[in-house]
């Protein structure tokens, strides 16, 4: 229970709002941007075409019930539907026949990877033959073909900038002047090496401010040479590991990449421990994780599957991934190496795929999960969907869409449709692929989710009681309002003290920035708030 004083300005109109789906931070981790002011739609900024259904938003479904996809035809491109079982609002994003001339269909990248650039402002979409095409995130409407290479990473501060790996080179493209830059030869720094490329193989991803770059020089025979840190803003390799001794088997490696808030090198091995064993700076195996200073190696997990970096609700940098081990949604905190099992994930009806994306750093403490199998029906609750679930035991799930996406691991190019759903940072766009029921041909498509925070039609007038203030004096409050999408209840006492109890989680002020009192600078998630009215006279 956290105690919150808010002073009581007479606008005409106080409103006390609950966020509604995920909670709103009442105070950021140092390093994170404040997100604790109201939000915008996604409407906002401009744009000609609203990507918002236009009906009243619907509760969300968070039970585990099984439920069926229906059998539709795949809407048009460019018109928002809701999802007819989950009730949120999606708009069929690409056009695979028109929006490009290259063969196959448009997805997005991966679900570790970051879709949105700076301001949200343009979209990355890869075709199933490499090419990577611009979208306007307002209009949803192609931009054209970029030249870009492996790996393209949006900058965190310049919307127009696009990072890319060129062989041993880090390479910057420029959307607005259409310019391709240097901004760094690897090669330097690895005197007489014959190095074939430095990145993070496909997977890996910057730090949330974008500084940070965890990366792996691989040589001629796409062996491992060395693990490097990179540092963007003075554009130096800070630290370096040298692997060329560890074994063949050991500089196999699936990918790197660096933690959220730059702390941790991850390096996720081809190569698995033995049960019961956990890799060890000498016999690397399974998950390494490294200080940003490649210095304290130690095994994390025997074997990782499908995985994702993430912030959990106090700001603490995890891995949330699939625990091969365990058969569980779990989550490993990169600090301390605990292991906390979210969810079961229940394998006896068909092999499901899963793919997890933690990219929503400005709403910590949830993770975007997707999923797929081969069989239009769905067996488990996590069949053929895509979901939110909250980083905590026993947390919430927001199921937000079938996914429609028929993925036979027997066919080669149903690769392309797993529906490797990946989130923006606030939370507001999920984006997955479909091929809409079209096994073993590349003809897939990308959706976007609209997940909306603050339906605007369910608010419940708080009574106008009388109150007593600090000094012993009568007051009420004029048209106040609670306002949550879901339900809630609350308690108003003769003191002033309201208290409410919000079963999917925090709170959300309209007119003041709440946080706690320092120095508890961390984010957090609460799910009974007691707020202390007091009366201010100044406007």
């Amino acid at each position: 229970m956290i105690n919150l004083i808010f002073p009581i300005v007479k606008y005409g109109l106080l409103t006390l709002s609950l966020a509604s789906w995920v909670s709103m931070p009442m105070a950021q981790a140092p390093g994170l941007p404040d997100t604790s002011l109201q939000l915008t739609s996604s409407t906002q900024s401009g744009s000609a075409v609203s990507l918002d259904c236009a009906d009243a938003e619907p509760p969300p479904i968070m039970d585990l019930e099984v439920r069926q996809p229906p059998a539709t035809s795949e809407p048009p491109p460019r018109a928002p539907f809701r999802d007819p079982v989950f009730g949120r609002c999606l708009v069929h994003v690409t056009d695979r026949v028109n929006d490009k001339t290259e063969a196959g269909g448009l997805k997005n990248e991966y679900s570790r990877v970051q879709a949105f650039n700076a301001d949200e402002t343009r979209i990355l979409v890869m075709s199933t033959q490499g090419g990577r095409y611009l979208y306007d995130a307002q209009t949803l409407q192609p931009l054209g073909m970029l030249p870009l290479g492996i790996d393209p990473r949006w900058s965190e501060s310049d919307p127009n900038i696009i990072y890319f790996s060129d062989e041993t080179r880090l390479m910057a493209y420029n959307i607005a002047t259409q310019q391709t830059t240097l901004v760094h030869e690897f090669a330097n720094d690895f005197p007489g090496q014959n190095l074939a490329a430095v990145w993070g193989r496909y997977e890996g991803s910057p730090s949330r401010d974008g500084r940070w770059w965890g990366l792996m020089a691989e040589d001629q025979h796409w062996l491992t040479s060395a693990l490097l840190v990179y540092d963007l803003q003075t554009n130096q390799v800070t630290a370096t590991l040298d692997t060329r001794a560890w074994s063949a088997a050991a500089r196999e490696i699936d990918s790197v990449t660096i933690s959220p808030l730059g702390n941790y090198f991850l390096v996720y091995m081809d190569k698995y421990c033995a049960a019961g064993h956990l890799g060890t700076p000498a016999n690397p195996c399974g998950l390494m994780v490294y200080d940003r200073n490649l210095k304290n190696g130690r095994g994390l997990l025997r074997i990782v599957g499908h995985s994702d970096t993430a912030l959990d609700a106090q700001g603490r940098e995890v891995l949330v991934y699939q625990d091969i081990d365990t058969d569980h949604l779990s989550m490993l905190d990169l600090a301390t190496g605990v292991i906390t099992p979210l969810w079961p994930i229940d394998f006896t009806h068909t092999n499901l795929g899963l793919h997890l994306s933690g990219r929503a750093f400005d709403r910590p403490g949830w993770a975007v999960i997707s999923t797929h199998d081969s069989d239009a029906a769905a067996h488990t609750w996590m069949d053929d969907s895509v979901f939110l679930v909250e980083l905590k035991p026993n947390g919430r799930v927001v199921r937000l869409a079938h996914t429609h996406s028929l993925v036979d691991e027997h066919q080669e190019h149903d690769y392309w449709a797993e529906p490797q759903a990946s989130v923006n940072r606030g939370l507001t766009r999920v984006l997955f692929t479909t091929n809409w029921g079209r096994s073993g041909t590349e003809q897939v498509e990308m959706f976007q989710i609209n997940v909306p925070f603050r339906p605007r039609n369910l608010c419940k007038p708080i009574s106008a009681a009388p109150m007593a203030d600090p000094a012993g004096q009568s007051s009420s409050i004029e048209n106040a309002a609670l306002c949550s999408p879901f339900p809630w209840a609350f308690e108003l006492s003769a003191s002033g003290a309201l208290t409410v109890s919000d079963p999917v989680g925090g709170l959300e002020c309209r007119y003041w920035v709440c946080r706690q009192p320092a120095p508890a600078r961390r984010s957090s998630l609460v799910d009974r708030v007691t707020l202390t009215v007091h009366r201010n006279h100044h406007r």
